[in-house]
């Protein structure tokens, strides 16, 4: 497909969805280049957080100005693209160091240009605002429709329209490794796939799963919460990327 697939996918989706109370987020490959990969690459984690109640577009730009901007402040997007560069440059034959992935994090210049030609995204398009005591039940019910709640939770209005346009947009990016982190976000996707992929019913709760054409692949959240040091998480990129350059092998 192309760019303007996934630009048309996502303008559709905010004009069903919108809403007033926060932020609509555009995902979509950071360049053109990454049509051109040999394996497209996409992270997926489960939601932003923020209040900024403004409809926004994460190109390549937005995610490097965020990540200079916060830099510490915003570990789950530093840690996303610490991943993506090491999978980047092992599909390309470069096996880096737990030593070079610590220089990465020097002024994110040379990390930032190494995960041009792929793309960061979250499964759920809204900002939460509320809170990560919110996170969960508000992932589930804005994409898995006819899930029982608590009365303060019942509201599925949308969950319908997020889940054939998560459907629509994964497709359209035809990623050959597709990384979803968190449980949370495993188990949603795992749901959504339900009906359109027969393949997907046979998904490990936790693991990894090959289509004809995808990879996809589930991982802890890169944030602190999971992995509370950088020396650990940097040990956990390198043997997770192994296990996906090995099993693309196969």
């Amino acid at each position: 497909m192309s760019i303007e697939k996934v630009r048309e996918i996502n303008n559709e989706w905010e004009s069903e969805i919108l809403s007033n109370d926060t932020s609509f987020w555009h995902y979509e490959p950071f360049s053109e280049g990454y049509w051109n990969e040999e394996y497209k690459i996409v992270l997926c984690n489960a939601e932003a957080y923020g209040d900024n109640r403004e409809n926004c577009v994460m190109t390549f730009e937005k995610f490097k100005e965020r990540i200079r901007k916060y830099g510490k402040d915003a570990p789950t997007l530093v840690r996303s693209a610490l991943f993506l560069f090491c999978l980047y440059k092992k599909v390309h034959g470069i096996t880096v160091s737990e030593e070079k992935l610590a220089e990465l994090l020097d002024g994110y210049d040379e990390l930032l240009e190494g995960i041009r030609n792929t793309m960061y995204m979250n499964l759920r398009k809204e900002e939460n605002w509320e809170g990560k005591a919110e996170d969960t039940d508000g992932i589930r019910r804005s994409l898995i429709p006819g899930l029982k709640f608590s009365e303060k939770d019942k509201d599925d209005s949308i969950n319908k329209w997020n889940r054939g346009f998560t459907l629509d947009f994964i497709d359209a990016l035809e990623a050959d490794i597709f990384i979803i982190t968190s449980e949370t976000g495993w188990d949603v996707l795992r749901r959504i796939y339900t009906d359109e992929i027969d393949l997907f019913n046979n998904l490990p709760k936790w693991g990894m799963y090959k289509t004809e054409k995808t990879l996809y692949v589930s991982m802890y959240h890169p944030s602190p919460r999971f992995m509370k040091s950088n020396n650990e998480y940097t040990k956990y990129i390198l043997e997770k990327t192994a296990e996906i350059y090995e099993k693309l092998r196969k």
